[in-house]
């Protein structure tokens, strides 16, 4: 290869873009993908619909074909987090050990889950989604449960509750606001799709709040703040995500809500460029 090394962390579908759109509009500088689940880039959006259903296959999610990768020259190294970003001496350090020069790097790492603040949060039986080995572990966790409770009406727990509910599963939806999916649709909407997952047999707690999780070795119950326990063998929390920008502040970059970058996605380090949900974009 020619031309300067390009380094993007981050393998979800904006890290992925960007290495295909720099070989796309002839880049012929190296190009390295970091990830950090072993496993090749995918869509996330399935995996709380069709392949939590089982209705599409591990394979089927992938953004590319794995062949994509060699043949467009792109050096890939996806399960090898990284875990610190050297801005002097221009490279990023691997959980390896591994040091990877750039010229430019561009950070894509996402958005990560918001986790329960409440007592009983990290009793086994409580999920999040965000990746595929997530939804793996929900399917598993499930086939052995009877009543799920999903925290959250957002767009996540609500396709959660309908997969799991098709699954046969008794299926109860805690939201601490008024109607489903409030922040991000009007109330019209909201209506639609409440009556939608009522009739097929999801119970709505909206106006809920969660005070705890209860269970010994498991969880076993919601414990909404009213006092009211809803028995729950399984629970899946979806109450948004918030921009992943570990690696970037530990770097000294600037973040509010997500790594501040101007209008062409850089960041106040002119080698260094953000994108996707962990960048803050300065849209009006």
């Amino acid at each position: 290869m020619t031309g300067p090394r390009v380094v993007i962390v981050g393998a979800g579908h904006g890290g992925t873009q960007v290495a295909a759109e720099l070989r796309a509009h002839k880049f012929e500088g190296a190009i390295t993908l970091v990830g950090d689940e072993g496993v090749h880039p995918y869509h996330r959006p399935p995996l709380s619909k069709a392949y939590m259903a089982g209705e599409k296959s591990a394979e089927q999610l992938a953004l590319r074909g794995p062949a994509f990768y060699a043949e467009q020259g792109i050096e890939t190294a996806f399960a090898d987090e990284a875990v610190a970003i050297d801005r002097d001496a221009r490279h990023v350090v691997l959980a390896s050990g591994r040091r990877l020069d750039y010229d430019h790097l561009v950070l894509a790492t996402g958005a990560l889950p918001r986790r329960l603040a409440v007592p009983g949060a990290d009793l086994p039986g409580v999920f999040v989604l965000r990746t595929l080995a997530d939804s793996d572990a929900i399917r598993a966790a499930s086939a052995g449960a009877q009543r799920v409770a999903v925290i959250g009406a957002g767009f996540v727990g609500l396709e959660c509750a309908a997969s799991l509910a098709k699954a046969g599963r008794a299926v109860t939806v805690i939201e601490a606001l008024e109607r489903v999916m409030a922040r991000a649709v009007a109330p019209e909407i909201s209506a639609h799709f409440e009556a939608l997952h009522r009739a097929h047999g999801v119970d709505l707690r909206l106006g809920t709040s969660v005070g705890a999780l209860i269970g010994d070795t498991h969880v076993e119950a919601v414990e909404t703040h009213d006092g009211a326990r809803i028995a729950a063998d399984l629970v899946v929390v979806g109450i948004g995500v918030a921009p992943n920008v570990a690696l970037a502040e530990a770097a000294g970059l600037a973040t509010r809500n997500g790594i501040l970058v101007d209008e062409t996605l850089r960041t106040a380090d002119p080698r260094i460029f953000a994108i996707g949900d962990c960048a803050c974009w300065p849209g009006p």
